[in-house]
This record gives C-alpha cells, structure tokens and sequence, in this order.
C-alpha cells in the first residue's frame, strides 16, 4: 500500500481550497478553522499565539471520528501550513466577498 506524506497532503489541501472544495468554517475557538468530510474525518487548522502577536505557529491536525489525531502537521515541518491556514480563513470567514462589497462601496459614485 503508498505511503501518503504529509507533503502530499497539504499540496492536496492547498489545490482543493484554493479551487474552493473544502468547506472550511470557523470553530469556537479563536483563530481556528475546521472541515469535515463525510462525518468520518475532520480537518482542523489552528494558529497558536506565542509571545506576542508576531509570533505565531501554525498546526494542521487530521483527526478521525473519535478524535484521534492521524496527522499532525505542523509550521516547522512544512512551511506551506501557514499558507493553507491564511487561505482557509479567508474562505471561512468570508473575507474575499466582504472586500469585494467593500470595494464596491468606495467605487459608488456619492450623491
């Protein structure tokens, strides 16, 4: 049976976010995203604050039904989770529609 790195998934997961596949939303937990896929598998990023705002880490967990984690990846491991973390927050929250409005906002003509 392949093995499936953790290199091959987080290039997997950019491709499908960026193409809008994965369904990523907010938790209740601050500076968290989640997904899930078929009530078997949950993806959860997360940025873990340090010292000071600038000093942040990132972690990607697979986790199964139960909760276990599978996979752990992390900032240090492969620098492309910060990426995929920004890219799922930006979906989750809706930040590409809001600066769209936005704009559109400013490019209204005043009365």
């Amino acid at each position: 049976m392949p093995t499936i790195t953790n290199f091959e998934l987080v290039e997997r997961l950019l491709v499908a976010t960026d193409k809008g596949k994965i369904d990523w939303q907010p938790t209740a937990r601050a500076d968290e995203f989640t997904a899930s896929f078929g009530g078997k598998w949950t993806l959860v990023l997360r940025q873990d604050w340090l010292a000071s705002p600038s000093e942040g880490t990132y972690r990607l967990d697979f986790k199964n039904a139960e909760g276990e984690i599978l996979v752990r990846g992390e900032e240090k491991d492969d620098q492309r989770v910060p990426a995929l973390y920004e890219m799922a927050r930006r979906h989750a929250l809706s930040i590409d529609e809001a600066l769209a409005d936005l704009l559109n906002e400013i490019d209204r003509p005043s009365n």
